[in-house]
């Protein structure tokens, strides 16, 4: 049985019962549950009906989506070819985290700073200058323990399947007995997968992992959490001393593991691909190795083209790393299902 119908499942009773509850006599009932104890075989005529209803609109907002700049459809069609031979590795940003509750680095940051003796206006102006990892690491010259204690806090809560929301929790549905590979430090997709009846084989910190490399083509079904995880200081990338250590140290386990990641072609889902210390490595062996001789990565980017003077600009950049986006303008996780459910199935 496919167990993201658990997630579906929980989005239909909520729209069932969107109109509110059904007084009978002065005593409340919900929708759904009349329905359900009524006649269950309808309940499920019902659901079975709305979830092939939410797929065909997925299709036509896909559709739509591909048609919203010129390169966008014919980029699509190559990634679906690479995706129906099994040659794409999805790479899981903090986007798809959010709906869930939890914040974007930024504004993780932004929380930690609040509750030091650091200037703001000039912490603001890191931020504002995209400084991620200076920020942080003016954070952590000042307060490391706070920031420890807040990663903990924020990025320890072992969340249950029912309190994780958004297209992450079908994730299976589209990628499965495949890796993951993320930079987030939440063990949401964990849950997400156990859940879905596809548990991780193994879970990988990219600070201390070797052979990475076989590890992608054998397809195994690892998470891979490349920037490490929070428990310790050690055990992950954050800050700039951060940074250095494993990205400019050419001996570094770091360094032949981004070096691995030209094995396959990476589609990167709600990352938001600023030129961070990960993009330039890319952009780095790109240039070393020439972009023809490597794979090409795919990305699900918002954008809306009529608006967005700097698109063209980020476009270039990201190929600079073989990194060529399928831009979306509409809601994140609405946008990025619709995506999903037409690679996986509809045709474009």
């Amino acid at each position: 049985m496919d167990r993201t119908t658990d997630y579906l499942e929980r989005l239909f009773i909520e729209e069932l019962n969107s109109e509110g509850e059904i007084i009978i006599s002065g005593n409340s009932f919900f929708r759904h549950e009349i329905l359900y104890t009524l006649d269950p075989e309808a309940y499920k005529d019902v659901f079975e009906f709305w979830k092939t209803e939410r797929k065909q609109r997925n299709l036509n907002e896909a559709n739509r989506i591909l048609d919203i700049t010129s390169d966008n459809r014919n980029r699509f069609i190559r990634l679906k070819e690479l995706f129906k031979e099994k040659k794409i590795i999805p790479f899981i940003g903090a986007g798809m985290s959010m709906s869930t509750g939890l914040p974007s680095w930024s504004e993780f940051l932004r929380s930690v700073q609040q509750e030091t003796r650091t200037d703001r206006f000039y912490f603001e102006d890191l931020l504002s200058q995209g400084e991620f990892e200076e920020a942080a690491q003016y954070l952590d010259d000042c307060s490391p323990s706070h920031l420890q204690e807040q990663l903990d806090n924020i990025f320890g809560r072992k969340y249950l399947f029912n309190e994780i929301n958004g297209v992450i929790c079908l994730l299976p549905k589209f990628f499965n007995n495949t890796p993951i590979i993320t930079t987030n430090y939440d063990n949401i997709l964990s849950t997400v997968y156990q859940k879905c009846d596809y548990p991780f084989s193994d879970e990988l910190n990219g600070l201390y992992l070797e052979d990475l490399y076989n590890k992608l083509l054998d397809k195994q079904n690892f998470l891979l959490k490349i920037h490490g995880t929070f428990d310790k200081p050690q055990n992950r990338i954050l800050t700039k001393n951060d940074y250095d250590k494993h990205y400019n140290d050419q001996t570094s386990k770091l360094k032949n593991c981004v070096e691995s990641l030209f094995s396959s072609s990476l589609l990167f889902i709600g990352c938001s691909l600023t030129i961070d210390r990960l993009i330039k490595a890319l952009a780095e062996i790109v240039q070393e190795k020439g972009s023809e001789n490597l794979p090409r990565h795919y990305a699900f980017l918002f954008s809306d083209p009529k608006k967005d003077v700097n698109r063209i600009n980020k476009k270039e950049e990201l190929a600079k790393s073989n990194i060529f986006p399928i831009w979306y303008d509409g809601d994140h996780d609405e946008s990025i299902e619709a995506l999903l459910e037409l690679l996986n199935d509809g045709e474009q």
